[in-house]
């Protein structure tokens, strides 16, 4: 009879959709559930029933937000104050907003913080530490001059990045800033009642009037739907359900005039899919009233405060192999193991939203031609960029037996670019080899070390070299080769050397094909990218030697055997990069290693983004480069920073995994033989070290030069 009863409630339930075949059972979800009300109640129902009731009759307010935790305590805020309660109705702690403010989101930070908007002159954004209530950082938030406190904010939600999303409800935009109070970006929007993080890094937000849409966090809209159509009249907060699905609440007014008829009143949620169409709604105002709809979340989505992180509060770390300052191996070079940082502000400068990054007008030309010529002088300590290339070219012929002499015309050197994200020879927004450190390589090559630009290759055997590096260095420079995957357009296609790669363990169907011009090549340059990456943790100058074998232009059809880590558990395990630098025409076979962090990005793929809050940056693109002799050495520095910049990346643990096997070799712990031309490496093939910390960057083996222009 009670399952009778509530069917029956639901279906008086008023829904503009109705027509539809809409699920309206109270079990299709186990959730928390809250609301802005006259009573200030919240329910857990699990299994179509309520499992959990709390009712404040004393307190002032109403539950402007609530958030479960996997602890199984609840944080909620209600107008005049916050509070932690656990699930017997036991107060952890509370604390009164001051007079003439109002508070009505939250968020916890570890176990030992909570982030909250204050609305008050000023409005403030508030890190407050538990139980003793200290405020220990705040900033003042963008307000409208006139009109009352209570319309100021209504959500804040912290997003993976460890910044604070903010929807600015009086002003009309919703705002991410830093832990130091720095607007990361700002997204103008109707009324925004709240706007949270997606699981890929785009916001939803939830406006007045209907307004639901997704967008990514350069603002382009890529989903959006109007939830009057179905009767949302006044959508508070939305949740994206893993599969794909959109609950949105339905806020009711219980202050208006004419009284709320219970049994043809509005849906407090409703589930809909991608296209916009009702496929669940409920409706609960008797037997259990459930009241107002504001917060809906599904018990599986409970928030575990340990991974939670506000900038420098609760830092996450990733779980290394190598501890700080533990240096293994040897160092390579003219200067074992030195590694150039070189940091010229202003080179990159794209506003991330208008147009595209490799424009001239959002980057300085003459600044990297500065870092690229600054980078070899630091890097053999020459008074000169004439010297310093003489200097490499003499102690890598000297290395490989050639003797210890300069480059000679009709050497061939090849430039190994780093275009993953290009398949076609348009200019994309992604991040990509920038333009203007390739030119101001060839300009440098050409002009201070004397090479015949006819001896010169940019090359990219497994991409396509897009228009904006070929334009660029073609005009001046047009007798530079330039070779790419799919040629045409003045590229050359690129043709491959099969069976070149002899792997030291049997690695499946991994590539072992070369581009020709590859092998050919007398001096090879790696011009890697400084990116994190959803499999190996990070994409340096040992991943960027996949793009010379001869993989597929399609990603998903290749294999990527022994790339990736155990993220997990850290195992131990054969690592293909190591083969890849200890191969005689790979990373044998180079004169210099060059990070390109002019940009820098977060993720692998999409445009760079983004910006980078830690010092020296201080909310600038990372506008550096690394360069090295030594492979180990430079990707450590690399890495080094983008684990400081975003410890959080979770495909970032164990990172340091490929360093390790190739600093320990002959005896590295996975146990693997490492061989170059089937005999077995006796010496590690470079120097590999963490620094002591991001804030000094420390090293005691490593010989890191940083210098800012």
């Amino acid at each position: 009879m009670r399952k009778l009863y509530l069917l029956l409630t639901f279906l008086v339930c008023t829904v503009g959709m109705l027509a539809q075949d809409v699920a309206n059972t109270l079990d299709r979800h186990n959730f928390l559930y809250a609301g802005q009300s006259k009573r200030m109640r919240m329910f857990i129902v699990k299994d179509g029933q309520v499992s959990w009731a709390y009712e404040n009759k004393q307190g002032r307010g109403e539950i402007s937000d609530a958030v479960l935790m996997t602890d199984g305590h609840v944080l909620i805020a209600h107008q005049y104050g916050i509070a932690e309660l656990t699930q017997d109705n036991q107060t952890v702690w509370s604390y009164a907003a001051p007079e003439g403010t109002e508070i009505h989101t939250i968020q916890p930070v570890g176990r030992n913080h909570v982030v909250f908007v204050q609305n008050g002159r000023p409005a403030k954004a508030v890190v407050m530490e538990i139980p003793s209530k200290k405020v220990v950082r705040e900033f003042v938030l963008p307000t409208q001059e006139k009109g009352s406190v209570h319309g100021q904010f209504r959500n804040a939600r912290l997003t993976s990045r460890g910044t604070l999303l903010v929807a600015n409800m009086g002003m009309g935009f919703v705002s991410e800033y830093t832990s130091a109070g720095r607007e990361v970006y700002r997204w103008n929007v109707f009324g925004p009642w709240s706007a949270v993080e997606l699981d890929k890094g785009n916001i939803l937000i939830t406006g007045r009037k209907g307004q639901l849409q997704e967008i990514t966090r350069g603002g382009k809209t890529v989903w959006e739907v109007n939830t009057t159509s179905f009767g949302v009249t006044q959508p508070q907060k939305s949740v994206r359900l893993k599969n794909g699905n959109t609950l949105i609440s339905n806020w009711v007014n219980e202050w208006s005039k004419t009284p709320m008829d219970t049994l043809h009143a509005p849906a407090q949620v409703v589930e809909i899919d991608k296209t916009g169409k009702v496929v669940w709604q409920l409706c609960s105002w008797r037997n259990p009233d459930l009241g107002p709809a504001t917060t809906f979340q599904p018990l599986d989505m409970a928030v575990n405060r340990d991974r939670m992180f506000f900038g420098d509060f609760n830092p996450m770390k990733p779980k290394l192999f190598v501890g700080p300052n533990e240096p293994l191996g040897e160092g390579k070079g003219i200067f074992p193991g030195r590694v150039a940082w070189i940091h010229a502000p202003g080179v990159a400068s794209w506003d991330e939203k208008t147009g595209l990054w490799v424009e001239d007008r959002w980057n300085n030309q003459e600044m990297a031609d500065a870092m690229v010529r600054e980078a070899v002088v630091q890097l053999t300590g020459q008074k000169n960029a004439r010297k310093a290339w003489r200097a490499l070219f003499c102690h890598f012929n000297k290395q490989h037996a050639r003797g210890n002499r300069n480059y000679r015309r009709g050497e061939k050197i090849a430039v190994k670019l780093n275009l993953n994200n290009a398949i076609t020879h348009h200019d994309t927004i992604e991040l990509n080899s920038s333009p203007f450190v390739t030119l101001a390589l060839v300009r440098s090559l050409v002009r201070d070390a004397k090479v015949d630009e006819r001896d010169i290759i940019l090359c990219e055997p497994s991409r396509a070299i897009t228009d904006s590096i070929f334009n660029k260095v073609h005009r001046e420079f047009p007798q530079v080769r330039m070779i790419d995957n799919i040629g045409g357009d003045g590229r050359e296609k690129c043709e491959y050397y099969p069976e070149q790669i002899v792997y030291s363990v049997d690695n499946g169907k991994m590539a072992r094909g070369l581009a020709k011009c590859i092998v050919d090549a007398d001096y090879l340059i790696n011009s890697a990218l400084l990116k994190t990456h959803s499999g190996p943790g990070v994409t340096l100058t040992a991943k960027n030697w996949y793009g010379a074998t001869d993989i597929n232009l399609l990603w998903r059809q290749n294999a990527h055997n022994n790339v990736s880590q155990d993220k997990r558990n850290g195992k131990p395990q054969y690592k293909t990069f190591v083969d890849w630098m200890a191969h005689k025409d790979m990373g044998q076979k180079a004169l210099l290693f060059l990070i390109d962090g002019t940009y820098g990005s977060r993720d692998v793929n999409g445009a760079p983004a983004p910006k980078w809050e830690k010092e020296p940056f201080g909310g600038d693109w990372c506008c550096s480069i690394i360069v090295s002799q030594d492979e180990l050495a430079c990707d450590a520095v690399g890495m080094d920073l983008l684990i400081s910049e975003w410890p959080e990346f979770g495909s970032l643990n164990y990172c340091d995994e490929y360093l390790r096997e190739a600093a320990t070799i002959p005896s590295p712990v996975s146990g693997t033989v490492y061989k170059q031309d089937g005999k077995p490496l006796e010496r590690p093939l470079g120097l590999m070290e963490h620094w002591n910390n991001a804030k000094e960057r420390k090293y005691t083996k490593i010989d890191l030069i940083y210098k800012k222009l």
